[in-house]
Protein backbone atom coordinates (compact mmCIF):
# COMPACT_ATOMS: atom_id res chain seq x y z
CA UNK A 1 0.00 0.00 0.00
CA UNK A 2 1.60 3.48 -0.67
CA UNK A 3 2.51 5.37 1.44
CA UNK A 4 2.12 2.84 3.97
CA UNK A 5 5.24 0.08 4.54
CA UNK A 6 2.35 -2.12 4.30
CA UNK A 7 2.41 -5.19 1.70
CA UNK A 8 1.96 -8.43 0.08
CA UNK A 9 3.24 -10.81 -2.24
CA UNK A 10 1.28 -12.68 -4.86
CA UNK A 11 1.35 -16.70 -5.19
CA UNK A 12 2.20 -18.65 -8.55
CA UNK A 13 -1.34 -17.92 -9.99
CA UNK A 14 -0.93 -13.77 -9.49
CA UNK A 15 -3.39 -13.61 -6.45
CA UNK A 16 -2.86 -11.65 -3.45
CA UNK A 17 -5.03 -10.06 -0.51
CA UNK A 18 -4.39 -6.48 1.75
CA UNK A 19 -6.30 -4.84 4.21
CA UNK A 20 -6.48 -1.26 2.85
CA UNK A 21 -9.16 1.28 3.39
CA UNK A 22 -11.28 2.69 1.08
CA UNK A 23 -9.51 5.94 -0.64
CA UNK A 24 -5.94 4.63 -0.27
CA UNK A 25 -3.72 3.58 -3.11
CA UNK A 26 -2.20 0.61 -3.85
CA UNK A 27 0.79 0.13 -6.39
CA UNK A 28 1.14 -3.45 -8.30
CA UNK A 29 4.58 -4.15 -9.05
CA UNK A 30 6.67 -6.97 -10.95
CA UNK A 31 10.47 -6.81 -13.07
CA UNK A 32 10.21 -6.28 -16.50
CA UNK A 33 6.55 -4.70 -16.22
CA UNK A 34 5.33 -1.29 -15.63
CA UNK A 35 4.35 -0.22 -12.35
CA UNK A 36 0.56 -0.07 -11.92
CA UNK A 37 -1.73 2.03 -9.37
CA UNK A 38 -4.90 1.02 -8.27
CA UNK A 39 -7.30 3.62 -6.25
CA UNK A 40 -8.55 1.20 -3.47
CA UNK A 41 -13.20 1.70 -3.47
CA UNK A 42 -15.80 -0.25 -1.63
CA UNK A 43 -15.12 -2.80 -4.09
CA UNK A 44 -14.02 -5.85 -2.76
CA UNK A 45 -11.52 -7.41 -5.46
CA UNK A 46 -9.65 -5.95 -8.56
CA UNK A 47 -8.13 -7.42 -11.82
CA UNK A 48 -5.06 -5.72 -12.19
CA UNK A 49 -3.00 -6.29 -16.04
CA UNK A 50 0.58 -4.98 -15.88
CA UNK A 51 2.18 -3.70 -19.52
CA UNK A 52 6.03 -5.10 -20.19
CA UNK A 53 7.99 -2.29 -19.86
CA UNK A 54 10.33 -2.61 -22.79
CA UNK A 55 12.70 -0.36 -21.64
CA UNK A 56 13.47 -2.32 -18.52
CA UNK A 57 14.13 -5.23 -20.58
CA UNK A 58 16.15 -3.58 -23.66
CA UNK A 59 18.71 -1.96 -21.71
CA UNK A 60 21.23 -0.12 -24.29
CA UNK A 61 25.10 0.43 -23.35
CA UNK A 62 27.63 2.04 -25.78
CA UNK A 63 30.32 -0.78 -27.57
CA UNK A 64 32.95 -0.29 -29.58
CA UNK A 65 33.40 1.93 -31.78
CA UNK A 66 30.14 4.45 -30.23
CA UNK A 67 28.06 1.56 -31.36
CA UNK A 68 24.74 1.20 -29.04
CA UNK A 69 23.85 -2.47 -28.74
CA UNK A 70 20.91 -3.90 -26.18
CA UNK A 71 22.61 -5.09 -23.39
CA UNK A 72 20.88 -8.55 -23.46
CA UNK A 73 22.35 -9.01 -27.43
CA UNK A 74 26.35 -8.45 -25.76
CA UNK A 75 28.14 -12.06 -25.96
CA UNK A 76 30.28 -10.67 -23.22
CA UNK A 77 30.15 -9.60 -20.04
CA UNK A 78 29.74 -5.63 -19.54
CA UNK A 79 29.10 -3.28 -16.26
CA UNK A 80 27.46 0.22 -17.25
CA UNK A 81 27.79 3.48 -14.77
CA UNK A 82 25.46 6.52 -14.99
CA UNK A 83 26.61 10.11 -13.93
CA UNK A 84 24.60 10.01 -10.64
CA UNK A 85 26.58 6.53 -9.56
CA UNK A 86 29.91 7.94 -10.60
CA UNK A 87 29.63 11.04 -8.22
CA UNK A 88 28.30 9.35 -5.12
CA UNK A 89 32.03 9.47 -4.34
CA UNK A 90 33.39 11.85 -6.48
CA UNK A 91 37.22 11.88 -7.27
CA UNK A 92 39.21 13.99 -9.32
CA UNK A 93 40.07 10.79 -10.65
CA UNK A 94 37.69 9.07 -12.41
CA UNK A 95 39.18 5.78 -11.77
CA UNK A 96 39.08 6.01 -8.29
CA UNK A 97 35.46 6.85 -8.85
CA UNK A 98 34.90 2.96 -9.45
CA UNK A 99 36.37 1.65 -6.33
CA UNK A 100 33.25 -1.13 -5.39
CA UNK A 101 31.11 -0.71 -8.33
CA UNK A 102 32.15 -2.92 -11.12
CA UNK A 103 32.33 -6.47 -9.76
CA UNK A 104 36.01 -7.99 -11.11
CA UNK A 105 38.03 -4.19 -11.25
CA UNK A 106 40.29 -3.78 -9.00
CA UNK A 107 41.50 -0.16 -8.07
CA UNK A 108 44.95 0.52 -6.85
CA UNK A 109 45.70 4.21 -5.30
CA UNK A 110 49.37 5.02 -5.27
CA UNK A 111 49.70 7.60 -2.81
CA UNK A 112 47.65 9.71 -0.93
CA UNK A 113 49.82 12.72 -1.95
CA UNK A 114 47.89 15.52 -3.91
CA UNK A 115 48.23 14.61 -7.86
CA UNK A 116 48.62 11.03 -7.01
CA UNK A 117 47.49 8.31 -9.37
CA UNK A 118 46.10 5.15 -9.53
CA UNK A 119 45.65 1.72 -11.60
CA UNK A 120 43.28 -0.29 -12.78
CA UNK A 121 42.94 -4.08 -13.32
CA UNK A 122 40.30 -6.05 -14.67
CA UNK A 123 39.95 -9.77 -13.53
CA UNK A 124 43.54 -9.67 -12.58
CA UNK A 125 46.98 -9.86 -14.78
CA UNK A 126 47.19 -11.05 -17.78
CA UNK A 127 51.28 -10.82 -18.10
CA UNK A 128 54.30 -10.25 -15.67
CA UNK A 129 56.18 -8.49 -18.44
CA UNK A 130 57.82 -5.52 -16.68
CA UNK A 131 56.65 -2.91 -19.01
CA UNK A 132 53.21 -4.03 -18.97
CA UNK A 133 50.57 -2.20 -16.63
CA UNK A 134 48.06 -5.01 -17.24
CA UNK A 135 45.65 -1.63 -17.47
CA UNK A 136 42.34 -1.70 -19.71
CA UNK A 137 42.14 0.81 -23.08
CA UNK A 138 40.18 3.72 -22.13
CA UNK A 139 38.29 5.04 -25.10
CA UNK A 140 36.65 8.40 -24.61
CA UNK A 141 33.62 9.53 -26.90
CA UNK A 142 35.03 7.08 -29.76
CA UNK A 143 38.79 8.25 -29.52
CA UNK A 144 41.24 5.93 -27.63
CA UNK A 145 42.50 8.30 -24.74
CA UNK A 146 45.90 7.79 -23.40
CA UNK A 147 46.02 6.71 -19.65
CA UNK A 148 49.95 5.69 -19.04
CA UNK A 149 51.76 7.09 -15.43
CA UNK A 150 54.76 8.37 -17.34
CA UNK A 151 58.41 8.72 -15.29
CA UNK A 152 59.89 11.53 -16.83
CA UNK A 153 63.32 11.85 -16.33
CA UNK A 154 65.27 9.18 -14.44
CA UNK A 155 66.18 8.41 -10.87
CA UNK A 156 70.16 9.55 -12.14
CA UNK A 157 69.11 13.06 -13.37
CA UNK A 158 66.36 14.06 -11.09
CA UNK A 159 65.49 11.18 -8.74
CA UNK A 160 62.50 9.80 -11.07
CA UNK A 161 61.60 6.51 -9.91
CA UNK A 162 57.69 5.21 -9.51
CA UNK A 163 58.41 4.79 -5.49
CA UNK A 164 60.28 8.04 -5.35
CA UNK A 165 57.55 10.32 -5.95
CA UNK A 166 53.88 11.68 -7.12
CA UNK A 167 52.92 10.77 -10.47
CA UNK A 168 49.18 11.19 -11.92
CA UNK A 169 47.83 8.75 -14.37
CA UNK A 170 46.55 10.84 -17.67
CA UNK A 171 42.70 10.00 -17.07
CA UNK A 172 42.78 12.65 -14.41
CA UNK A 173 42.66 14.92 -16.83
CA UNK A 174 38.88 14.23 -17.29
CA UNK A 175 36.81 16.32 -15.37
CA UNK A 176 34.30 13.68 -13.93
CA UNK A 177 31.49 16.15 -13.90
CA UNK A 178 31.69 15.45 -18.07
CA UNK A 179 31.34 12.09 -17.90
CA UNK A 180 27.36 10.54 -18.60
CA UNK A 181 28.40 7.15 -18.65
CA UNK A 182 30.76 4.52 -18.16
CA UNK A 183 30.89 1.01 -19.46
CA UNK A 184 33.38 -1.34 -18.83
CA UNK A 185 33.50 -4.07 -21.21
CA UNK A 186 35.33 -7.52 -19.87
CA UNK A 187 35.49 -10.35 -22.27
CA UNK A 188 38.38 -10.85 -24.82
CA UNK A 189 35.31 -10.63 -27.56
CA UNK A 190 34.01 -6.79 -26.49
CA UNK A 191 37.96 -5.53 -27.37
CA UNK A 192 38.05 -7.53 -30.89
CA UNK A 193 37.60 -3.96 -32.38
CA UNK A 194 40.53 -2.28 -30.64
CA UNK A 195 42.84 -5.71 -31.20
CA UNK A 196 45.80 -6.67 -28.72
CA UNK A 197 45.75 -3.12 -26.62
CA UNK A 198 42.54 -3.80 -25.19
CA UNK A 199 43.36 -7.51 -23.65
CA UNK A 200 43.00 -5.89 -20.51
CA UNK A 201 39.91 -4.67 -21.02
CA UNK A 202 38.30 -1.94 -22.30
CA UNK A 203 36.73 1.17 -20.61
CA UNK A 204 34.48 3.64 -22.72
CA UNK A 205 33.58 7.26 -21.42
CA UNK A 206 30.66 8.95 -22.81
CA UNK A 207 30.70 12.77 -21.93
CA UNK A 208 27.19 14.85 -21.74
CA UNK A 209 25.25 16.32 -24.27
CA UNK A 210 22.79 18.84 -24.24
CA UNK A 211 19.66 18.01 -24.15
CA UNK A 212 16.02 19.54 -25.79
CA UNK A 213 14.62 22.40 -24.21
CA UNK A 214 15.76 25.49 -22.48
CA UNK A 215 18.81 26.46 -21.66
CA UNK A 216 20.02 24.67 -18.37
CA UNK A 217 22.86 25.98 -16.16
CA UNK A 218 24.60 23.84 -13.28
CA UNK A 219 26.74 25.56 -10.67
CA UNK A 220 28.26 23.82 -8.18
CA UNK A 221 31.36 24.15 -5.53
CA UNK A 222 32.62 21.80 -2.68
CA UNK A 223 34.90 22.39 0.12
CA UNK A 224 36.78 19.06 1.87
CA UNK A 225 39.83 18.74 3.89
CA UNK A 226 42.16 15.55 4.16
CA UNK A 227 44.37 15.08 7.25
CA UNK A 228 46.67 12.44 8.71
CA UNK A 229 44.38 10.20 11.03
CA UNK A 230 47.43 7.55 12.01
CA UNK A 231 51.42 8.60 12.12
CA UNK A 232 53.98 6.32 13.01
CA UNK A 233 55.01 6.58 16.65
CA UNK A 234 58.25 7.35 17.78
CA UNK A 235 59.56 6.37 21.11
CA UNK A 236 60.86 9.45 23.58
CA UNK A 237 62.25 7.51 26.39
CA UNK A 238 65.88 7.36 25.13
CA UNK A 239 67.92 10.45 23.95
CA UNK A 240 69.72 10.66 20.91
CA UNK A 241 72.75 8.28 20.31
CA UNK A 242 73.88 4.47 21.31
CA UNK A 243 76.34 2.37 22.82
CA UNK A 244 79.05 0.42 20.27
CA UNK A 245 79.63 -3.54 20.40
CA UNK A 246 82.92 -2.23 22.72
CA UNK A 247 80.76 -0.25 25.13
CA UNK A 248 81.77 3.67 23.99
CA UNK A 249 78.83 5.27 23.74
CA UNK A 250 79.08 7.47 20.45
CA UNK A 251 76.30 10.45 19.43
CA UNK A 252 77.56 11.89 16.17
CA UNK A 253 74.24 9.02 14.76
CA UNK A 254 70.14 10.02 14.31
CA UNK A 255 69.50 7.17 16.28
CA UNK A 256 67.65 7.69 19.84
CA UNK A 257 69.14 4.71 21.87
CA UNK A 258 71.23 6.83 24.94
CA UNK A 259 70.71 7.08 28.17
CA UNK A 260 67.10 8.33 29.40
CA UNK A 261 65.80 11.91 28.38
CA UNK A 262 66.49 14.02 31.53
CA UNK A 263 63.61 15.45 32.92
CA UNK A 264 62.55 19.25 31.56
CA UNK A 265 64.52 18.39 28.10
CA UNK A 266 62.33 19.75 25.29
CA UNK A 267 60.70 16.69 23.56
CA UNK A 268 59.57 17.86 19.56
CA UNK A 269 56.57 16.40 17.94
CA UNK A 270 58.41 16.39 14.58
CA UNK A 271 56.39 13.81 12.73
CA UNK A 272 52.48 15.67 13.48
CA UNK A 273 54.07 19.11 13.27
CA UNK A 274 55.36 18.17 9.64
CA UNK A 275 51.88 17.37 7.93
CA UNK A 276 49.10 20.09 7.81
CA UNK A 277 45.25 20.06 7.01
CA UNK A 278 44.86 19.83 2.98
CA UNK A 279 42.13 21.87 1.71
CA UNK A 280 40.33 20.87 -1.50
CA UNK A 281 38.52 23.33 -3.60
CA UNK A 282 36.28 21.80 -6.47
CA UNK A 283 34.25 24.50 -8.38
CA UNK A 284 31.94 23.36 -11.39
CA UNK A 285 29.87 25.32 -14.11
CA UNK A 286 28.29 23.85 -17.36
CA UNK A 287 25.99 25.31 -19.59
CA UNK A 288 23.85 22.89 -22.38
CA UNK A 289 20.91 23.03 -24.26
CA UNK A 290 19.38 22.55 -28.15
CA UNK A 291 16.52 22.17 -30.47
CA UNK A 292 14.94 18.89 -32.01
CA UNK A 293 18.10 19.10 -34.17
CA UNK A 294 21.07 20.60 -32.54
CA UNK A 295 22.68 20.30 -28.82
CA UNK A 296 24.93 21.32 -27.15
CA UNK A 297 27.37 21.03 -23.89
CA UNK A 298 29.94 23.64 -22.82
CA UNK A 299 31.66 23.18 -19.03
CA UNK A 300 34.86 24.83 -17.22
CA UNK A 301 35.63 23.12 -14.20
CA UNK A 302 38.98 23.29 -11.46
CA UNK A 303 40.44 21.40 -9.01
CA UNK A 304 42.25 22.45 -6.80
CA UNK A 305 44.02 20.90 -3.72
CA UNK A 306 46.61 21.19 -1.22
CA UNK A 307 48.78 18.44 0.09
CA UNK A 308 49.02 17.58 3.89
CA UNK A 309 52.72 17.50 3.25
CA UNK A 310 53.51 21.52 3.45
CA UNK A 311 54.75 22.81 0.07
CA UNK A 312 52.66 20.10 -2.02
CA UNK A 313 49.21 20.63 -3.59
CA UNK A 314 47.68 19.91 -7.67
CA UNK A 315 45.46 22.35 -9.85
CA UNK A 316 43.72 21.27 -12.48
CA UNK A 317 41.70 23.38 -15.33
CA UNK A 318 39.35 22.14 -17.49
CA UNK A 319 37.19 23.44 -20.66
CA UNK A 320 34.92 20.80 -22.51
CA UNK A 321 32.84 21.63 -25.46
CA UNK A 322 30.44 18.67 -26.95
CA UNK A 323 27.98 20.18 -29.66
CA UNK A 324 25.92 17.60 -32.80
CA UNK A 325 23.78 19.39 -35.75
CA UNK A 326 21.39 17.56 -37.69
CA UNK A 327 20.44 17.60 -41.01
CA UNK A 328 17.75 15.39 -42.26
CA UNK A 329 19.15 12.23 -42.45
CA UNK A 330 23.03 13.78 -41.90
CA UNK A 331 24.02 14.32 -38.09
CA UNK A 332 27.43 15.97 -37.71
CA UNK A 333 29.03 16.40 -34.07
CA UNK A 334 32.38 17.91 -32.62
CA UNK A 335 33.73 17.88 -29.03
CA UNK A 336 36.74 19.62 -27.92
CA UNK A 337 38.26 19.91 -24.43
CA UNK A 338 41.44 21.14 -23.14
CA UNK A 339 43.22 21.02 -19.44
CA UNK A 340 46.28 22.13 -17.92
CA UNK A 341 47.43 19.73 -14.21
CA UNK A 342 50.01 21.22 -12.25
CA UNK A 343 51.54 19.38 -9.45
CA UNK A 344 53.80 20.54 -7.02
CA UNK A 345 55.48 17.26 -5.24
CA UNK A 346 58.75 16.52 -3.56
CA UNK A 347 61.23 13.22 -2.97
CA UNK A 348 59.40 10.91 -0.72
CA UNK A 349 61.79 7.55 -0.11
CA UNK A 350 64.54 7.90 -1.99
CA UNK A 351 67.09 10.36 -3.43
CA UNK A 352 69.78 10.55 -7.03
CA UNK A 353 70.65 7.54 -7.83
CA UNK A 354 74.51 7.15 -7.40
CA UNK A 355 74.09 10.65 -6.53
CA UNK A 356 73.27 10.81 -2.52
CA UNK A 357 70.60 12.39 -0.92
CA UNK A 358 67.21 10.84 0.77
CA UNK A 359 63.24 11.61 0.41
CA UNK A 360 61.60 13.65 2.77
CA UNK A 361 59.93 10.34 4.69
CA UNK A 362 62.68 8.47 5.29
CA UNK A 363 64.43 11.31 7.21
CA UNK A 364 61.27 12.37 8.92
CA UNK A 365 60.69 8.86 10.34
CA UNK A 366 64.24 8.32 12.02
CA UNK A 367 64.79 12.12 13.49
CA UNK A 368 65.56 12.21 16.92
CA UNK A 369 62.65 13.57 18.98
CA UNK A 370 64.97 15.65 21.02
CA UNK A 371 65.64 17.39 17.99
CA UNK A 372 63.81 20.32 16.34
CA UNK A 373 63.49 19.14 12.92
CA UNK A 374 61.78 22.36 11.83
CA UNK A 375 65.31 24.50 12.51
CA UNK A 376 66.89 23.66 8.96
CA UNK A 377 68.16 27.17 9.01
CA UNK A 378 70.85 29.67 10.67
CA UNK A 379 69.80 32.69 11.72
CA UNK A 380 71.99 34.13 8.81
CA UNK A 381 70.12 32.15 5.99
CA UNK A 382 72.66 29.45 5.87
CA UNK A 383 72.26 25.68 6.25
CA UNK A 384 71.79 24.58 9.68
CA UNK A 385 73.24 21.27 10.35
CA UNK A 386 72.65 18.85 13.40
CA UNK A 387 76.47 17.70 13.08
CA UNK A 388 77.79 20.53 10.76
CA UNK A 389 81.85 20.12 10.91
CA UNK A 390 81.73 16.53 12.34
CA UNK A 391 79.97 14.75 9.55
CA UNK A 392 80.86 15.38 5.67
CA UNK A 393 77.82 16.98 3.90
CA UNK A 394 78.23 13.74 1.15
CA UNK A 395 77.09 11.30 3.98
CA UNK A 396 74.76 13.14 6.51
CA UNK A 397 71.03 13.12 6.51
CA UNK A 398 69.04 15.68 4.53
CA UNK A 399 66.50 17.31 6.54
CA UNK A 400 63.13 16.74 5.47
CA UNK A 401 61.92 20.77 5.66
CA UNK A 402 64.83 21.73 3.41
CA UNK A 403 63.79 19.14 1.05
CA UNK A 404 60.27 21.15 0.86
CA UNK A 405 61.49 24.31 0.60
CA UNK A 406 64.63 24.47 -0.06
CA UNK A 407 64.62 22.29 -3.50
CA UNK A 408 61.81 21.88 -6.10
CA UNK A 409 59.98 19.29 -7.97
CA UNK A 410 57.18 19.97 -9.83
CA UNK A 411 55.22 19.00 -13.41
CA UNK A 412 52.80 20.67 -16.02
CA UNK A 413 50.80 18.37 -18.63
CA UNK A 414 48.68 20.55 -20.77
CA UNK A 415 46.57 18.32 -23.09
CA UNK A 416 43.71 18.74 -26.15
CA UNK A 417 41.56 16.16 -27.48
CA UNK A 418 39.10 16.39 -30.28
CA UNK A 419 36.99 14.51 -32.41
CA UNK A 420 34.66 15.46 -35.50
CA UNK A 421 32.24 12.94 -36.62
CA UNK A 422 29.64 12.50 -39.11
CA UNK A 423 26.64 9.79 -39.93
CA UNK A 424 24.18 9.29 -43.03
CA UNK A 425 21.17 7.00 -42.65
CA UNK A 426 21.15 5.37 -45.36
CA UNK A 427 18.14 3.52 -44.45
CA UNK A 428 16.37 2.76 -40.95
CA UNK A 429 18.77 -0.42 -40.71
CA UNK A 430 21.92 1.12 -42.77
CA UNK A 431 23.87 3.98 -41.82
CA UNK A 432 27.28 5.01 -42.64
CA UNK A 433 29.52 6.91 -39.80
CA UNK A 434 33.48 8.50 -40.10
CA UNK A 435 35.16 10.19 -37.03
CA UNK A 436 38.73 11.89 -36.47
CA UNK A 437 39.97 12.02 -33.85
CA UNK A 438 43.13 14.29 -31.99
CA UNK A 439 44.78 13.72 -28.65
CA UNK A 440 47.69 15.85 -27.30
CA UNK A 441 49.14 15.98 -24.29
CA UNK A 442 53.03 17.56 -23.26
CA UNK A 443 54.24 17.15 -19.85
CA UNK A 444 57.11 19.64 -18.37
CA UNK A 445 58.78 18.29 -15.48
CA UNK A 446 61.20 20.39 -13.12
CA UNK A 447 63.77 19.36 -10.49
CA UNK A 448 66.18 21.61 -8.84
CA UNK A 449 68.43 20.44 -6.28
CA UNK A 450 69.50 23.07 -4.12
CA UNK A 451 73.40 24.40 -3.45
CA UNK A 452 74.19 23.04 0.06
CA UNK A 453 71.47 19.43 -0.18
CA UNK A 454 73.17 16.48 0.64
CA UNK A 455 74.44 15.00 -1.96
CA UNK A 456 77.64 13.92 -3.56
CA UNK A 457 80.58 16.45 -3.48
CA UNK A 458 80.27 17.13 -7.31
CA UNK A 459 76.99 17.79 -6.86
CA UNK A 460 77.13 20.16 -3.49
CA UNK A 461 77.08 23.47 -6.17
CA UNK A 462 73.23 22.54 -7.22
CA UNK A 463 71.33 20.18 -10.17
CA UNK A 464 69.51 21.35 -12.47
CA UNK A 465 66.71 19.21 -14.53
CA UNK A 466 63.87 20.27 -17.38
CA UNK A 467 62.57 16.94 -19.23
CA UNK A 468 59.51 16.88 -21.67
CA UNK A 469 57.21 14.43 -22.64
CA UNK A 470 55.54 15.21 -26.06
CA UNK A 471 52.46 12.41 -26.75
CA UNK A 472 50.22 12.83 -29.90
CA UNK A 473 47.89 10.18 -31.80
CA UNK A 474 45.65 10.56 -34.39
CA UNK A 475 42.59 8.14 -35.60
CA UNK A 476 40.68 7.72 -38.64
CA UNK A 477 37.59 5.49 -38.84
CA UNK A 478 34.78 4.86 -41.66
CA UNK A 479 32.14 2.51 -41.12
CA UNK A 480 29.25 1.00 -42.24
CA UNK A 481 26.57 -0.83 -40.09
CA UNK A 482 24.06 -2.89 -41.46
CA UNK A 483 21.31 -3.76 -38.62
CA UNK A 484 17.88 -5.20 -39.60
CA UNK A 485 15.56 -7.25 -37.79
CA UNK A 486 13.83 -10.55 -39.72
CA UNK A 487 10.84 -12.18 -37.24
CA UNK A 488 12.37 -12.93 -33.83
CA UNK A 489 16.47 -13.01 -35.56
CA UNK A 490 18.41 -9.71 -35.43
CA UNK A 491 21.27 -9.26 -38.06
CA UNK A 492 24.09 -6.90 -37.80
CA UNK A 493 27.21 -6.24 -39.96
CA UNK A 494 29.91 -4.02 -39.46
CA UNK A 495 32.16 -3.11 -41.75
CA UNK A 496 34.88 -0.45 -42.10
CA UNK A 497 38.51 0.49 -41.77
CA UNK A 498 40.75 2.64 -39.89
CA UNK A 499 44.05 4.39 -39.35
CA UNK A 500 46.45 5.32 -36.10
CA UNK A 501 49.50 7.44 -35.94
CA UNK A 502 51.08 7.68 -32.76
CA UNK A 503 54.06 9.57 -31.84
CA UNK A 504 56.48 9.95 -28.52
CA UNK A 505 58.71 12.46 -27.74
CA UNK A 506 61.21 12.93 -24.78
CA UNK A 507 63.99 14.87 -23.87
CA UNK A 508 65.90 15.11 -20.96
CA UNK A 509 67.93 18.51 -19.70
CA UNK A 510 70.36 17.91 -16.86
CA UNK A 511 73.06 19.32 -15.26
CA UNK A 512 75.30 20.34 -12.27
CA UNK A 513 77.57 22.91 -10.52
CA UNK A 514 76.10 26.63 -10.95
CA UNK A 515 78.39 29.08 -11.22
CA UNK A 516 77.23 31.97 -9.43
CA UNK A 517 75.09 31.34 -6.72
CA UNK A 518 71.62 32.32 -6.66
CA UNK A 519 71.60 31.85 -10.19
CA UNK A 520 68.98 28.93 -11.27
CA UNK A 521 69.51 28.74 -14.91
CA UNK A 522 71.12 26.48 -17.32
CA UNK A 523 73.44 29.23 -18.90
CA UNK A 524 75.00 29.21 -15.30
CA UNK A 525 76.71 25.94 -15.95
CA UNK A 526 79.35 25.33 -17.79
CA UNK A 527 79.25 23.45 -21.09
CA UNK A 528 80.64 20.08 -19.69
CA UNK A 529 78.31 19.97 -17.10
CA UNK A 530 75.35 20.29 -19.26
CA UNK A 531 73.75 17.02 -20.82
CA UNK A 532 70.71 16.39 -23.67
CA UNK A 533 68.94 12.79 -23.98
CA UNK A 534 66.17 12.76 -26.80
CA UNK A 535 64.30 9.79 -27.57
CA UNK A 536 61.47 9.54 -30.71
CA UNK A 537 59.15 6.79 -30.90
CA UNK A 538 56.82 6.71 -33.96
CA UNK A 539 54.03 4.50 -34.98
CA UNK A 540 51.47 4.49 -37.64
CA UNK A 541 49.26 1.73 -38.82
CA UNK A 542 46.06 1.08 -40.50
CA UNK A 543 43.13 -2.13 -40.31
CA UNK A 544 40.12 -3.47 -41.34
CA UNK A 545 37.26 -3.63 -39.28
CA UNK A 546 34.24 -6.11 -39.71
Amino acid sequence: MKGSGTGAVTDINGTFSVDAAAGSTLEISFVGYKTETVKVTSNSTYAVTLQDDSQALSEVVVTAMGIKKEKKALGYAVSDLGSKEILKNKNTNVINSLAGKVPGVNITQSSGAAGAGASITIRGGNSTSEGRENQPLFVVDGIIYDNSTQVVGNSGTDGMTRSNTTYSNRVMDINPEDIENMSVLKGTAAAALYGSRAADGVIIITTKKGAEGSVKVDVSSKLSTSWTTKLPEAQTIFGRGYYENNGVFNDLTYKSWSEEIAAGTPIYDNIGNFFQNGAVWDNNVSVSGGTKNSSFFLSLSNYDQQGIVRKTGYNKTTVRFNGEQKYARLTVGANVSYSIADTDKTLTSGGLYDGGCNGAMSALYSWPQTEDMSKYLNEDGSKYRLFDRRWDLADDKENSYWIINKDKMTDKTKRFTGALNASFKIADWWDISARVGYDQYKTEVYTYIAPGSVVKEIYQNGRLNKSDYDYTYISTNVMTNFHKTFGDFDFNLLLGTASESTERLNQTHWGYNFITAGTISFANISNNNKFFNDNTIKKTFGRCIW
